[in-house]
């Protein structure tokens, strides 16, 4: 057995000196939240039990019920499923932002079946008072100070919710492995030598027991997997009409401490990884299993350069299985050649989704604040290109609100991420409060003037289904600052969500680069255009009128608490889309894209001087609206142009510098023939809204040229 570290003094870790007069049944809860009928596997919830039957010395003595990872749709479902776990002497929740209050209800539920059943919660959810910010806080405190604003946090939790008998602070492995062993000696009366736990004595008083350090690699070694050691394996049959995607890690931690993130924070800085030759079973086992998606849940997937090598194992999978059809990853902050070569595998082995780039803000001030300013940005932008130049697209994550950031720093940050190469997707994220950030820090909060509200959590794309439980997941976000007060943030997000849909949705992207190439207009004028206060001068637009105002509306009814992030619509497949996908299809459905594109002519031809030559911004906008794809298309369609746009248009695309020409350029646009996946020609609304609004958005392939992406997942955008 490899010893473990204890930051500080502690007992000798419990081991049971003879098996439990009883077998200890063992109960979870890892809720998920669902797409259709796809699911996760319960990473977190398998993992834990598969090191515990690894390293408990009496593992036969122990069994493992069903994981609960559907939300119940009732108080009915509710109360029969806290009833059938009452069964067990263990309940073991994994506790989400998404989930929590159903947790704690179904927790709750079980204490009243069974009072005398232990309650333990873990997971980034479980408020962790001893949190420690390695690196030099962004706001620094007195001793009394951190006393009074932060050390209550988990006290607090525990008096809130009195049925919680131990909270696990960190990873949650050895600390339930050792809560196993004690079940066994004495019921886990005693907790005192249980590691990184926290729980209220049997005279009321709030303790906290000493945390284990992290897992290093040889220990990380020592783990189990949920999937080659069959768990997953008998989960499966038990739900015949689900399909099941994977959540998977090949290493932990982040060597960055952002303040708004807590993905690093619960493992700190380091960066510990799992063994080669289980990583290259679990994948296989993934493709044998035709598990269709991946979400490779690393911080910084190709920071190592073995992700080079584990990139060659989902390619082998693929190959060899078919599976895994996609694989998201969140790239690494500050990428290297390796974490290029990594994706390129991806690529070449089609099952690369878009890569994130994850910037978040382009503003000095705003980068230090949240201390993310040791990304190397000129890295990023000639990193992007190259990708580019291979055809590898990539999507940038912004969080618009951030400390230090105005509407025109956000602004100038998105037109020299445009300027810079990347026009498949920017995704623009309202910046949350997580409980175990430091950003959570009252003190934070009280220096950046932030103001917060607490709105429904609600998936891009998710259902919003039959549930009727009564009860209500929420979300705080922070919906204005000191240098972006309430009235900005508003604008902030129309302007957002106007550059998704004019340009990222590939509406108006061609004409937009060729007022830019072409006419020398920069990007932030151009953009500007489509705001309220500017197109009404020139005249009557009541298609953008009608754009705007909706915007407007959404950003007012977040900020007010009124409203979740995106939009459901029960005539759009009875999910919730994101604010540029609604209109597209509003405009779409109620025969309002040729009047959409007439205004726009109208509205742009106004930046183009008397004396400039309005030919190509004319064919431009005519190449872009007859290459939108649309559903019901019976014939193919020819297009002469005078000017070699399309040519100038693909090459900005790949990273490169292409002038305009003038000539005879004849085009066929194949709007009939699906692509290999069955899609590039609809014959019904929804299967175009889902397939081409929905699918496309990722990588903005909208536009006939494009071939359609894998299937997205709701919730990962």
């Amino acid at each position: 057995m490899i010893p473990l570290k204890i930051a500080g003094e502690s007992p000798p870790y419990p081991t049971a000196t003879k098996p439990p007069s009883k077998i200890i049944k063992v109960g979870q809860i890892q809720l998920n939240t669902s797409f259709s009928n796809q699911y996760y596997f319960p990473l977190a919830a398998g993992m834990n039990q598969a090191y515990a039957k690894k390293h408990l010395r009496y593992s036969d003595h122990y069994e493992f019920n069903d994981t609960i990872f559907r939300f119940p749709k009732s108080r009915r479902e509710i109360d029969e499923t806290a009833e059938k776990l009452s069964e067990n002497h263990l309940l073991l929740v994994g506790n989400y932002t998404w989930g929590e209050q159903h947790s704690l209800a179904l927790a709750r539920r079980y204490k009243q079946y069974n009072p005398n059943g232990i309650v333990v919660f873990g997971g980034p959810q479980v408020p962790d008072s001893k949190k420690q910010f390695r690196r030099n806080r962004t706001i620094e405190l007195t001793e009394e100070e951190q006393k009074r604003k932060r050390v209550s946090f988990t006290p607090s939790y525990h008096h809130l919710n009195p049925f919680i008998d131990i909270c696990v602070h960190g990873e949650g492995e050895r600390s339930l492995r050792y809560a196993l062993e004690q079940m066994a000696i004495d019921g886990l009366q005693d907790k005192t030598a249980i590691p990184s736990i926290s729980y209220m004595d049997a005279d009321g008083n709030f303790r906290y027991n000493a945390k284990l350090e992290r897992m290093n690699d040889r220990e990380l070694a020592e783990t189990a997997s949920p999937f080659t050691t069959g768990i997953f394996d008998t989960l499966i049959p038990l739900y015949p009409e689900l399909v099941f995607i994977a959540m998977y890690e090949t290493d932990r931690g982040c060597p960055f401490t952002c303040t708004y993130c807590d993905w690093g924070g619960a493992t700190e800085d380091k960066i510990s990884r799992m063994p080669m030759e289980m990583i290259y079973q679990d994948i296989m086992w993934m493709g044998e299993r035709r598990i269709p998606y991946v979400f490779l849940c690393n911080a910084n997937f190709g920071i190592l350069e073995r992700d080079i090598q584990i990139a060659e194992f989902f390619a082998e999978a693929k190959a060899k299985y078919g599976f895994p059809e996609a694989i998201s990853t969140q790239n690494s902050k500050n990428p290297k050649k390796h974490t290029i070569e990594a994706l390129k595998i991806l690529q070449r082995a089609g099952i690369n989704k878009a890569t994130v780039m994850s910037q978040q803000s382009l503003n000095p001030p705003t980068l230090k604040a949240v201390r993310r300013d040791n990304m190397h940005l000129d890295e990023y932008y000639k990193i992007q290109k190259d990708l580019a130049a291979e055809g590898i697209y990539t999507m940038t994550d912004l969080i618009p609100g951030m400390p230090e950031e105005t509407y025109d720093t956000l602004f100038d940050g998105i037109v020299t991420l445009i300027t810079n190469g990347q026009h498949n997707r920017i995704q623009f994220n309202i910046l949350s409060r997580l409980i175990n950030t430091e950003m959570a820090n009252e003190e934070y909060q009280d220096y950046y003037g932030f103001q917060t509200v607490k709105t429904p959590i609600i998936n891009a794309h998710g259902s919003r289904g039959d549930t009727d439980t009564g009860i209500e997941e929420l979300q705080e976000f922070v919906v204005a600052t000191n240098t972006m007060p309430p009235e900005d943030w508003v604008k902030t997000y129309v302007l957002c969500w106007t550059i998704n849909l004019v340009y990222f949705s590939k509406l108006l992207q061609i004409p937009i680069i060729v007022l830019n190439r072409v006419y020398g207009l920069d990007y932030r004028k151009i953009f500007e255009l489509f705001l309220a206060g500017q197109f009404s001068q020139y005249g009557d637009f009541p298609v953008l009128s009608e754009i705007n105002k909706f915007l407007t509306e959404v950003g007012s009814g977040i900020q007010k608490g009124e409203r979740g992030e995106f939009t459901y619509s029960k005539e759009y497949l009875n999910i919730y889309w994101m604010s540029d996908e609604y209109v597209l299809i509003k405009m779409c459905k109620e025969g309002k894209i040729e009047q959409f594109y007439e205004e726009a002519h109208r509205l742009i031809s106004h930046l183009i001087e008397p004396h400039q030559d309005k030919g190509p911004l004319d064919e431009a906008i005519e190449l872009n609206k007859s290459l939108l794809k649309l559903p019901f298309q019976t014939s193919d369609l020819d297009l002469t142009l005078t000017y070699s746009i399309w040519e100038m248009y693909k090459a900005v695309l790949r990273g490169r510098d292409e002038d305009l020409k003038q000539g005879h350029y004849r085009y066929t646009i194949d709007r009939t023939t699906k692509d290999e996946r069955g899609s590039n020609w609809w014959e019904s609304w929804e299967d175009w809204y889902r397939q081409m609004v929905w699918y496309c958005n990722r990588r903005g392939a909208y536009l006939y040229g494009n071939v359609n992406p894998h299937q997205e997942i709701a919730g990962h955008h």
